[in-house]
């Protein structure tokens, strides 16, 4: 329960409050990032000491820069008692003024997050912006550059990253990348909490194989997916199917022509709804992550919250957490050869069961994580 700040209430009891304004893309703009931002925005708004402002999108990419579908899907379920807005634009310089007005009228902290070159300008120039009017900036840093990015790409996101006065992220490899980067301001590292706003599944997916594998999310190449097809051919199993959930963009769109060709392969190349991958996940026996590059993983939060086993590329954003909390094994990362002997000696439907036992309760985790990720963000504003 908040308290009001009045004359009959004494000082010790009352409860300061800091207005904090999030400024970030969240449903019904479809993606990673959109489900951590409300998440996030849930998390902040709980907090008895938190006035929660949040400032969205009305675009967010040019049509040409997604080239999926409808970026945007039906928004599900309620905000909550806080202020939202949803009429930044990134093309727009006229909005990027808008925000900023308001965000430096409310005052306090201004959290952003940076993932993509595309977004940097925008919430570059809103955080220098309001920084120069007091308000403490914070970033909640996913990507220090993005995974097949050009040098030009690079050097936005570093500017990006110069307007903040601190930032938050989910790895030690992450924060240090920062470091490299340039950025000189405090960094707090937190593990990525587990999501808690899907639903459960229908059951309408039946188990058909002795062994049900699963890649999850956006097709690109740095996901290494066709590393997973190499090594499934490589593993010669014969009673397996491994079900690619998401659409193919253009630096993997050889994923295509190789699912056609292969019998153990089943391709769902669409966006899909959070009803659809409930199912996906729990008919899995086991969820693959070949990734190339990583800084942290949405996938495997989604893994967590349905208590699925990782098979995991040894990248370290991924295999501290996979080993520190026994969610499954990792691999050498590109080694094709390496997967497929995982597949074949270690990965079978009686082990995967007895680590999805295993797995620890995803709604506790999720509300103390979440709890501990809004903390983080205050608390490393609070002066040393």
């Amino acid at each position: 329960m908040r308290l009001p700040m009045t004359d009959a209430l004494p000082q010790t009891l009352a409860t300061q409050v800091t207005p904090v304004t999030l400024v970030a893309p969240v449903a019904s703009w479809r993606g990673g990032i959109a489900r951590h931002s409300g998440m996030l925005a849930r998390a902040l708004a709980a907090m008895p000491d938190v006035d929660l402002s949040l400032e969205g999108f009305a675009r967010l990419y040019p049509r040409r820069l997604y080239p999926g579908t409808d970026p945007r899907a039906e928004r599900s379920g309620e905000w909550g008692a806080f202020e939202l807005r949803e009429d930044l634009d990134t093309l727009d310089p006229r909005s990027w003024h808008q925000v900023a007005r308001r965000i430096i009228a409310r005052g306090g902290i201004a959290v952003f997050p940076a993932w993509t070159f595309f977004t940097a300008p925008c919430l570059g120039w809103i955080a220098r912006k309001v920084r120069s009017h007091g308000v403490k900036t914070i970033a909640v840093v996913h990507n220090v550059a993005d995974h097949e990015g050009a040098w030009w790409k690079a050097t936005l996101m570093k500017w990006q990253l110069s307007s903040f006065d601190q930032a938050v992220t989910h790895g030690q490899e992450l924060a240090a990348e920062l470091t490299q980067a340039g950025f000189t301001g405090p960094v707090s590292v937190v593990p990525h909490p587990p999501f808690s706003d899907f639903p459960q599944a229908t059951g309408r997916l039946p188990r058909e194989h002795a062994l049900e594998l699963l890649c999850f999310g956006l097709v690109r190449h740095y996901k290494g997916v066709d590393i997973a097809l190499d090594a499934l051919e490589a593993a010669g199993l014969e009673d397996v199917r491994l079900t690619i959930v998401g659409e193919i963009w253009g630096d993997a769109s050889d994923i295509r022509e190789r699912a056609a060709g292969m019998a153990q392969v089943e391709l769902v190349d669409r966006y899909v709804s959070d009803v659809e991958a409930a199912d996906y996940f729990i008919r899995a026996d086991a969820v693959l992550l070949p990734y190339r590059t990583v800084t942290g993983s949405g996938v495997l939060a989604l893994a967590r919250h349905y208590r699925r086993p990782v098979v995991a590329s040894n990248l370290p954003a991924l295999s501290r957490e996979i080993h520190a909390d026994r969610l499954g094994w990792t691999f050498a990362a590109h080694d094709v050869a390496a997967l497929g002997a995982l597949l074949r000696a270690e990965v079978d439907r009686a082990r995967t069961a007895a680590v999805s036992a295993a797995m620890p309760d995803p709604a506790d985790a999720s509300a103390a994580g979440w709890s501990a990720m809004a903390r983080a963000i205050l608390q490393s504003t609070d002066p040393a």
